[in-house]
């Protein structure tokens, strides 16, 4: 009996399991899409929800003055009772008892709107924790694809006792960047075109009826496509920025913090060393992308309002200090839940883009002390390999 392996058979087999695996991923996608569908939804109900609770609100407290001078004028009417008819009585009591059902009236809309709010307050953690335990599944499955289809072996320069575990990190890296460029392109442009095709749509209608007004809403119309292609166009500029190649990494960074600290209300103070020995192109993006990734942090948890960054560079290390006066966190504690909840983002995506490399990081924080973390990178890629 022959123990030879039917290589053919083999790779048949192989075929069958990675297409089985990539119908899969797309039923999931389906349902990460259908799952930020009914976020958005949610998001929107819990929007209008919170509006109505306010109109409710002032109603309750104009109710509630009301209702205080009604009885007080009953009050009055029943003490005068000698001095008042039987009918103005009548009438105050009417009032009182007419304002006081509205009044209960609007006390019972306003708890029922915010048993309401609280309710799709919870739909809506659950619904972003659903998502992003699906894309995690999603990013897992494309990894193990990666792999069975070999494809991993063209992002690996030598394969060595560390090979599959780099090949793990590189393929992470690229789902992280995938994800965040889907994340981007869905909660900007792809919302911004929905709303140009129903605009468009409306505009028809309208043009149809009203001329002058049906050119009015042309107008915002094209304010919208404006917008959407300036979206896309920042979308474009963070896959690759063209400043990278065209005016260097110093500028680069001095742009795109100015810009982020316009729009995000920050005073961002950066300062650049001069470069001693050319960089590697590689390291120029990475250290962009680590500059994205701190100020995006420092945006959404870190609360401050200065941010101080500095580049220094060497013969063949440079080095990466970003300082903010936020309220700080406990970095071992924040990585370990990172870690034991998957997300491979944000702080974890940072430690694995400066790993790639080789480099170094160090994040000391405390709370209400802000947070600084400094960066060694390699200036080029020959500067590891021969130390």
């Amino acid at each position: 009996m022959s123990n030879q392996i039917d290589i053919e058979k083999v790779n048949d087999i192989m075929g069958e399991i990675i297409s089985t695996i990539d119908k899969s991923k797309n039923q999931l996608l389906d349902i990460v899409e259908t799952a930020r569908e009914e976020h958005e939804l949610l998001k929107n109900e819990l929007s209008l929800i919170k509006s109505e609770i306010d109109r409710v609100i002032g109603e309750v407290d104009r109710l509630t003055l009301k209702d205080k001078m009604v009885r007080n004028k009953l009050a009055e009417v029943s003490k005068a009772f000698k001095t008042h008819s039987e009918n103005d009585i009548i009438r105050a009591y009417d009032a009182a008892s007419e304002v006081k059902v509205e009044l209960m009236s609007a006390n019972k809309e306003e708890q029922l709107l915010k048993i309401r709010r609280t309710a799709l307050e919870m739909s809506l953690k659950r619904a972003i924790k659903n998502i992003q335990n699906a894309e995690h599944v999603v990013h897992q499955v494309t990894i193990a694809v990666t792999y069975l289809k070999g494809e991993i072996l063209s992002a690996i320069d030598e394969i060595g006792n560390e090979g599959m575990a780099m090949g793990v990190r590189i393929l992470e890296a690229q789902e992280n960047e995938r994800m965040r460029i889907s994340r981007d392109i869905h909660d900007g442009p792809a919302q911004q075109i929905a709303s140009i095709v129903m605009k468009a749509d409306f505009c028809e209608r309208i043009a149809k009826q009203d001329v002058d007004k049906g050119l009015a809403e042309l107008s915002e119309l094209k304010d919208q496509a404006r917008k959407a292609l300036k979206e896309v166009r920042g979308i474009i500029h963070d896959l690759r920025p063209m400043s990278l190649d065209d005016l260097g990494l110093n500028e680069t960074v001095e742009t795109y913090t100015m810009d982020f600290a316009k729009e995000n209300d920050i005073q961002i103070h950066v300062r650049t060393g001069k470069i001693v020995t050319e960089i590697e192109p590689i390291i120029k993006v990475a250290v962009y992308r680590l500059v994205q990734e701190l100020l995006n942090n420092i945006k959404k948890h870190s609360k401050c309002k200065n941010v101080s960054i500095q580049l220094e560079y060497g013969t063949k290390y440079l080095r990466l200090t970003v300082m903010d006066d936020g309220i700080g966190f406990d970095v071992e504690t924040t990585l370990e839940y990172l870690k034991k909840k998957h997300i491979s983002y944000g702080l974890l995506g940072i430690y694995d883009r400066v790993n790639q490399f080789k480099g170094e990081i160090n994040i000391h924080s405390k709370l209400s002390e802000g947070t600084t973390v400094m960066i060694k990178l390699p200036v080029n890629r020959e500067v590891t390999k021969h130390e």
